[in-house]
């Protein structure tokens, strides 16, 4: 049996189309995607077929969009660019994990015993 061999294409996959690929790469299912002629290039990275690939160069040529239908084995391969929020969420999500122990220890006993309740000065 021969392995189908994919070419890494960048395209503009829209907000509501990644989270039907995540959906459809989580129950492992095959999906069609539509691509406008503007989403032919973009940040995100979907596998193709030659096939598709020509379909997709003869679209691009002629102004207009396609529509590509993605097997199970192309949506592992596919590769979207979360949004700036999607990247930046786990960042400090794991900032925070790693700061509020430390936190706990330090500052929250102190503020406890009124250690800190010197500190500043008042303008009469």
């Amino acid at each position: 049996m021969s392995q189908i061999k994919y070419t890494n294409i960048h395209v503009n996959i829209s907000e509501n189309q990644k989270q039907n690929l995540k959906r459809a790469m989580g129950y492992g299912e095959p999906l069609s995607i539509r691509l406008s002629y503007e989403d032919l290039c973009g940040d995100d990275v979907i596998a193709l077929t030659n096939l598709q690939l020509s379909r997709m160069k003869k679209a691009y040529r002629s102004g207009k969009g396609v529509t590509i239908k993605m097997s199970k084995a192309q949506l592992r391969c596919t590769k979207i660019k979360e949004g700036f929020l999607g990247t930046l969420l786990p960042a400090i999500a794991r900032l925070a994990s790693k700061a509020l122990p430390f936190l706990a220890k330090t500052i929250l006993p102190t503020l406890a015993t009124g250690a800190l309740s010197g500190v500043g000065g008042y303008l009469a």
